[in-house]
């Protein structure tokens, strides 16, 4: 099993779109995919129809003292959600204990070929406490995220993924140009394209393949996916 994390050089980016959009392309292609989110606003369900009042999530049965598959979706055969779930109002989310999701990683080995993190934004190259096998970049091109990418031990990822990109934007086009310079020889560049499918998917809570199969920004997901697997087997 291999395990993926999308890591944001700051918040906004679409990074739980990103997640599940990718979910479904590998999932597309034969693989058992688990998407895991870690965030306290359990949004990624979203992406998959479930209802946002939906209270059950690993961070609630862990509280309960319950195991954490217990909340564990099944979303297509082949294809499920681990939600993070809702507390209690007040009720301080639980830390993200690395040792602790070592294990569950491993008791999810024999189920699944690949488990996705939908993680916090944390300060700093935080992972959430989550040991990851592939670490995505995710970055647009503009000032902010140029900036940022500045203060980030670039070779710790393993990929940057320049998301919403627009060619017709001159500035976009000039920083994409920039990076594949500056970064050469030590981070590959995955681009996905800007496209109001990717919205407009969220906003029939479905993921991007299955609400726009045929736009390009799926089309860009479904490379990324195909990378994906190509590391794997490297």
């Amino acid at each position: 099993m291999t395990s993926l994390a999308l890591h944001g050089v700051r918040g906004g980016l679409g990074r739980s779109a990103l997640l599940a959009a990718l979910g479904y392309a590998l999932h597309g292609v034969g693989e058992r995919v688990l998407l895991v989110d870690l965030c306290p606003s359990n949004l990624l369900g979203l992406h998959f129809n479930l209802p946002l009042d939906t209270c059950e999530g690993w961070a609630l049965a862990e509280r309960q003292g319950r195991p954490f598959g217990d909340a564990v979706y099944q979303v297509l055969d082949g294809l499920c959600l681990l939600p993070f779930g809702n507390l209690s109002a007040g009720a301080p989310p639980p830390v993200l204990d690395a040792d602790a999701w070592r294990v569950r990683q491993a008791e999810l080995a024999g189920h699944f070929d690949w488990v996705l993190f939908d993680l916090p934004q944390l300060p700093g190259d935080g992972a959430g406490g989550v040991k990851t096998d592939v670490r995505v970049l995710v970055a647009e091109a503009e000032m902010a995220s140029h900036l940022l990418l500045g203060r980030r031990p670039v070779e710790h990822y393993d990929l940057l993924l320049v998301n919403r990109y627009d060619p017709a934007s001159r500035l976009q086009s000039d920083l994409l140009m920039v990076w594949r310079d500056l970064f050469r020889d030590r981070l590959p560049l995955q681009v996905v394209h800007r496209d109001e499918a990717f919205l407009e998917a969220l906003a029939c809570k479905a993921p991007l393949g299955h609400y726009a199969p045929q736009s390009l920004a799926c089309r860009d997901v479904q490379s990324l996916a195909v990378r994906c697997l190509t590391r794997r087997q490297s």
